[in-house]
């Protein structure tokens, strides 16, 4: 494979892992707890995000891992929350 092709496939992988462990988290939350703890939901991306940011190596970069993290997170937060904000 050419490396073009492996570094658009490590980008999409990334993407897709960010979403899907912000997806699943927040489902743990919803159905573990009564209301959706959505400050606890933030902290976690938050959370996560930072300690990816600080272990990154210089030679590869977890850039849209951790971009997708905070977007996601804020994404389905407000999904989640959807009843009670309005």
């Amino acid at each position: 494979m050419d490396t073009h092709v492996k570094t658009e496939l490590s980008l999409l992988s990334e993407l897709l892992l960010s979403i899907l462990l912000t997806a699943t988290f927040g489902l743990y939350c919803l159905k573990a707890n009564e209301t959706f703890p959505w400050l606890a939901f933030i902290g976690f991306t938050l959370g996560l995000a930072l300690i990816v940011g600080c272990w990154e190596e210089k030679k590869h970069s977890w850039s849209l891992f951790i971009t997708g993290l905070i977007f996601s997170g804020l994404v389905w937060s407000l999904f989640y929350n959807w009843s009670s904000i309005f």
